[in-house]
């Protein structure tokens, strides 16, 4: 009798993880990714990110830290897939951290890509959203020189390192 109990605890024990809610087993993967992105290993962070998703479709952060991972090895083209997943899903006008978040990635990848003119609406976005964010305004100056317009773009950049100090 005791054997079979033992036996019957041992199955349990071992059928958890199996049975673990596709949310848990996305978190968990969620913060293995994290922790491979944090210590160089990108191909693998990428992979759980990845296995995330599938376990959970919502899972947010997980698509923020794809585009997050694609941009720093410097694949835009999936950076701005995975961002504008996320804007799509919340839109542009929504205010919350993540989104705001979204919006000013997504504005470095476009100027780190050359799309000047895509950058450029982001940081009006972003600044029209938070009229403080110099940094932002900053940006913004350097997305109107990239696209040819250096009047606005030194104004700019001069306004927002006059207002940083």
């Amino acid at each position: 009798m005791i054997r079979i109990l033992c036996l019957l605890l041992l199955a349990v024990a071992l059928a958890q993880p199996v049975l673990a809610h596709p949310k848990d087993k996305a978190k968990a993967l969620y913060k293995e990714g994290v922790a491979l992105k944090r210590s160089g290993k990108l191909d693998a962070a990428l992979k759980c990110f990845h296995a995330a998703i599938l376990q959970d479709k919502a899972y947010t952060a997980a698509y923020l830290e794809l585009g997050q991972v694609y941009a720093l090895m410097e694949n835009y083209r999936l950076s701005i897939y995975y961002y504008q997943r996320l804007l799509k899903s919340g839109g542009t006008e929504s205010t919350t951290p993540e989104d705001l978040q979204v919006i000013h990635n997504l504005g470095h990848v476009y100027y780190y890509e050359g799309n000047y003119k895509a950058a450029v609406a982001l940081w009006t976005k972003l600044l029209t959203l938070q009229p403080q964010n110099y940094f932002a305004m900053f940006m913004l100056g350097k997305s109107y020189i990239g696209s040819g317009d250096l009047a606005k773009g030194e104004q700019l950049c001069d306004k927002a390192v006059e207002n940083s100090l």
